[in-house]
């Protein structure tokens, strides 16, 4: 795992000014790669690398220049069936000189050219440079494991694994995209599909490619999506069948991400999904496999009982360590300067804390993000298709409303879903286009047209497959924007900790394979009635009523491997009492950083700010929490 960046120009550049800059990206990334560096460049590009050696320790330096076409690569991630591919490139007339799936991946390149993108098993963001055209070429893995940020400034493109190290290449600051931001206030998401929360600045799509021409020009496209048919063109394999191929396909995917000439081990949360890696891992490794958990000692903060149960389960050590709230504010403020980026979600600090303890004994941990999107854990984002295939298109008046209008209007506030996007705004947002009219900046909420740029971004991403079921359509929807998230959380978090996180969930093989499955082997009624029991309720009141199970599919596989208790418990989501805090004991440093900050005049309502700061407005610390971390990432820039 590395920390990647670079530039290129269709002109030459002086380097007086550039490789400084160059230097100063690497040096952002120190964390991400301790253990060496390296830099190329000519007059019109350069390249920067920071390694964190995991494969062929002594011979995997980076930038690698190829010696018969001079093409340079630097990479980000792991290749993990670089050795089959070494054997296939051999036997085409290749020779390595050294034993790293970095080399490999560049002679993938020079034989396939964008063509090995489909071969390749892993998780990656790299650039390849070619004299030969004088192009660079740029790639993102397939489900978003690895990012990779750019902007293109003076017709200069720059490009980074971090938004900290490619500001630092910039010629230019960049400004506050309102539209992103706006978006950012809703989800705590840090990009709006391909754009980030800096105007300009982009976040390269996952399953994407990008090629920049001599002249600058910009060429890309996608070379992976998941597949999804439609519900009548669905494998018709047996549940029982179709849980014996999931077995086996975690166990591949969890082979291959085994393998690591340093030492490795686990994040073990309790859970389902991180126990099943657990239980995979140790299987694989004769009991060798060693995990770590962390957790706040307030009650409901922790999953120890759980981390117990499944550590004896499968004879593991797991290391539990328990977290000092008073070091909250230091370590949210030293990974918004780490990363460049406002937090999203609270844990991302105990994330951090868990890497760093796990950093005492291990490099690589795996991890288990990514089993929600695919097999069906968020109950009731995702069984809200329930309620949009039952939902009228258009409003009703009150006195036509049946049982299900009622429910739907006590669910949402309105009676009628007309499309998936709104629905889904409505489910997953934390603060609603109504509140932000209120907190946004008039001027700054006039020109985002009722934030219709987010609007459009959720319409296009709910329009790709309009042949597919309800459900598949939403856990689509939730494995572009989410998984992303989530996977842009653990990658910042743990590489703070010069730790790199592996998730075997992610293996697209497994995605592909969950999505060809009928839907009722994600989520279904726990009993026969359940439908019946459910009329009149909405989807929040049906799971309320524990009507519903979700990862049918993945508690098949592993009945037999899983300790009952972890199988059957509900989802946890690494708590943290963070809103507590600020209501309390935060609450200063909280009013501080939004009092002293500009955006409370360039982004925020001036007027509703005052009134929170001196009480006559009080709000609950959840709506706070995005507002705060704006602030606070605003003031590092």
């Amino acid at each position: 795992m590395c920390g990647i960046a670079g530039y290129t120009s269709p002109t030459p550049l002086p380097c007086e000014q550039w490789l400084p800059r160059l230097r100063d990206a690497a040096d952002c990334m120190a964390l991400r790669g301790p253990d060496d560096q390296g830099r190329f460049h000519t007059d019109r590009m350069g390249l920067a690398h920071r390694r964190l050696a995991i494969i062929d320790i002594g011979g995997g330096h980076q930038p690698l220049v190829d010696p018969q076409t001079g093409a340079v690569i630097v990479f980000n991630g792991e290749i993990y069936n670089y050795p089959e591919l070494r054997e296939e490139l051999q036997a085409r007339g290749h020779a390595f000189q050294t034993h790293s799936d970095t080399e490999v991946l560049l002679h993938a390149f020079l034989e396939w050219d964008t063509a090995c993108l489909d071969r390749l098993l892993g998780m990656f963001a790299f650039a390849i440079y070619d004299p030969r055209q004088r192009t660079l070429f740029l790639a993102r893995d397939r489900l978003g494991v690895k990012p990779l940020f750019w902007a293109q400034q003076r017709k200069t493109l720059c490009f980074a694994s971090s938004m900290r190290a490619l500001l630092a290449l910039l010629p230019d600051k960049p400004a506050l995209d309102a539209s992103a931001a706006s978006h950012y206030l809703s989800t705590i998401r840090v990009n709006l599909g391909q754009d980030t929360l800096l105007s300009g600045v982009h976040l390269l799509e996952p399953g994407h490619w990008m090629r920049i021409d001599a002249s600058g020009g910009q060429h890309g496209g996608c070379y992976w999506a998941p597949s999804c048919p439609a519900p009548q063109d669905k494998s018709l394999l047996s549940l029982e069948t179709a849980a014996e191929e999931t077995r086996d396909l975690i166990k591949e995917a969890v082979r291959l991400r085994l393998i690591s000439d340093v030492p490795l081990g686990g994040f073990l949360s309790g859970g389902l999904d991180s126990t099943i890696i657990a239980e995979q891992a140790s299987t694989l490794t004769d009991n060798h496999f060693h995990a770590y958990n962390v957790g706040y000692a307030q009650p409901g903060f922790n999953e120890f009982p759980f981390v117990k149960e499944a550590a004896d389960a499968y004879r593991m050590k797991c290391r539990q360590i328990t977290l000092d709230s008073a070091d909250y504010p230091a370590l949210w403020d030293f990974l918004i300067r780490q990363n460049g980026l406002p937090l999203t979600t609270p844990n991302e600090v105990p994330i951090y804390m868990l890497s760093k303890a796990l950093r005492e004994e291990y490099t690589v941990a795996l991890s288990g993000e990514g089993a929600d999107e695919i097999f069906g854990g968020y109950t009731i984002a995702y069984f809200a298709a329930h309620d949009f295939d039952r939902a009228s298109r258009s409003t009703k008046p009150e006195s036509g409303m049946n049982a299900t209008d009622q429910a739907l209007l006590r669910g949402y506030g309105q009676a009628h879903l007309p499309d998936l996007a709104t629905q889904h705004l409505l489910l997953n947002t934390w603060m609603s286009t109504p509140e932000k009219q209120l907190w946004m900046h008039p001027d700054i909420t006039a020109n985002l047209h009722n934030d219709h740029a987010i609007r459009a971004f959720y319409q296009q991403l709910y329009s790709r497959h309009p042949n597919a079921s309800t459900l598949d359509r939403i856990m689509l929807a939730h494995l572009r924007v989410n998984l992303e998230g989530l996977l842009l959380r653990v990658d910042s978090s743990s590489m703070a900790a010069s730790v790199e996180v592996r998730v075997p969930f992610t293996d697209h093989r497994l995605v592909d394979f969950a999505f060809s499955l009928p839907d009722t082997y994600r989520l279904d009624w726990r009993q026969p009635a359940g439908a019946l029991a459910a009329q009149g309720l909405n989807v929040m009141e049906i799971v309320q009523q524990d009507l519903i199970e979700s990862k049918r599919l993945l508690r098949r596989a592993y009945t037999d491997s899983v300790p009952t208790s972890i199988l059957q418990r509900p989802k946890m989501s690494f708590p943290v009492p963070v809103f507590e805090w600020m209501d309390t004991w935060m609450k200063p440093m909280i009013k501080e950083a939004i009092a002293t900050s500009p955006l409370r005049h360039a982004l925020f309502n001036p007027t509703a700010i005052d009134a929170w700061l001196n009480g006559s407005m009080p709000v609950h610390p959840m709506k706070l929490w995005p507002i705060v971390n704006l602030c606070l990432w605003h003031a590092t820039l």
